[in-house]
């Protein structure tokens, strides 16, 4: 090496073919965008040697790209891969319509430029941070007819991290905003960290009063986006709340559907229930009435006790791309809380939790929180290993955290399940 130029926490030296190469940022490896399962698939994919610890899966990706000019740029775009997935915060608004001029590429740009008019156009690895939020990158995508479809924006800014009244450490965090045209639905995604904090002058002193919400942050970054652009979106909480409730009892009741299975046991049981329901009303002299839904009664509790048997766990996770762990619903006529779980990702729907709060829940038509147990797209590294993913909403926004590492094509299946449950 001829030389080595420390800029900011990143390391730029000279390598072994004459460029210049950005080692890995201490960020990415500090706050866990690195991790294990993904580092082996890079070495994996391109025929590299498997190590034992973390420091040697680091130092094997940097001598890879130390290789030559193209084994550089594959590490970067790598990395910048890396940073956008993983466990993440991802917050989103509905935007309410979508006009031709905000599809029109050379507009979005108009405006973007008007704002940031010093916007440098570099990603994460190469631009110095400062203690102020800055857009540094921005990318309109666009379909065959030239109209923008998606747009992606890139803030960052140097924040502390550490705990209170200790020296903080210098850290960069990045908010990656994505406006889906097509879909009307803008989101950030971030790491999801709970101690990092503002900058206070001079000193790295972390203060309780400078203490950042990494969501609230993030939705920030959204505001300034639907700002600069004109977007319309409903900014009434309780609005939102109502609307984000609905859609995720349309998720509840997507990946909650009776397996097969189950049905033809159900069904094949009804004549029994039948003579059963016809000789308790025969005898007690109920009204008819209510037959029906003493039918219908049945059906449930014949589901309920084969669904919890304890040997049908399996049955409730095929076939589906992700299942239920956990909801909570609040059923204001009725004065009802329900919050069920399940322990240890078995399934929702293998506990009595579940059949206790379903008519309840169906009635209400609304979810106030699910958790999710996401299949993995590709689980050739993470086996056995899905993604839980919680599902929220607060004040004007939804959210929804990925618990494990998500890859790009688990993330874009959430998003799809969200917008198409709108």
């Amino acid at each position: 090496m001829l030389f080595t130029l420390k800029c900011d926490i990143f390391i730029l030296k000279c390598n072994n073919f004459g460029g210049i190469y950005m080692e890995i940022p201490a960020f990415l490896d500090r706050d866990d965008y690195l991790q294990n399962p993904i580092m082996r698939k890079f070495l994996k994919n391109r025929g590299l040697k498997f190590q034992t610890t973390r420091a040697d899966y680091i130092n094997a990706i940097k001598q890879y790209a130390d290789t030559d000019e193209k084994c550089e740029k594959d590490v970067r775009q790598w990395l910048l891969k890396v940073a956008k997935e993983g466990s993440k915060d991802f917050c989103y608004k509905r935007i309410k319509r979508i006009t031709s001029e905000q599809c029109d590429p050379i507009i979005i740009e108009e405006k973007i430029k008007r704002k940031y008019p010093n916007c440098p156009m570099l990603n994460i690895l190469e631009y110095k941070n400062t203690h102020n939020r800055e857009l540094i990158e921005y990318n309109i995508i666009k379909d065959d007819s030239g109209a923008a479809i998606k747009l992606e924006f890139t803030y960052s800014k140097l924040m502390l991290c550490g705990e209170v009244n200790q020296e903080g450490i210098n850290t960069v965090f990045p908010v990656f905003i994505e406006v889906y045209l097509d879909n009307g639905l803008i989101v950030s995604r971030a790491k999801a960290k709970s101690t990092i904090f503002r900058h206070d002058g001079d000193s790295n002193k972390l203060l309780l009063d400078n203490k950042v919400n990494a969501m609230e942050y993030a939705v920030a970054a959204i505001d300034d986006v639907i700002g600069m652009l004109g977007y319309d979106v409903e900014q009434d909480s309780k609005i939102v709340k109502k609307e984000n409730y609905e859609m995720f009892y349309r998720i509840y009741s997507q990946f909650s559907f009776t397996p097969e299975e189950v049905v033809r046991k159900v069904e094949r049981m009804r004549q029994y229930n039948k003579q059963y329901i016809d000789l308790i009303f025969e005898d007690l002299k109920l009204d008819v009435r209510n037959k029906q839904k003493a039918l219908e009664d049945m059906d449930t509790i014949v589901e309920k006790y084969i669904s919890i048997d304890g040997r049908n766990e399996d049955i409730f996770k095929k076939d589906r791309d992700a299942y239920l762990i956990k909801v909570g619903s609040d059923n204001e006529l009725e004065l009802t809380k329900i919050y069920t779980l399940s322990q240890r990702m078995v399934p929702l729907q293998c506990t009595s939790a579940f059949f206790d709060s379903k008519n309840a829940i169906i009635r209400s038509k609304q979810c106030t929180k699910l958790n999710l147990v996401y299949k993995r797209k590709d689980d050739t590294y993470l086996k056995n290993k899905p993604i839980v993913v919680q599902f929220g909403t607060t004040k004007n926004f939804g959210f929804f955290k990925t618990l494990q590492y998500a890859e790009e094509e688990d993330i874009q299946y959430v998003l799809q399940t969200i917008y198409t449950n709108y």
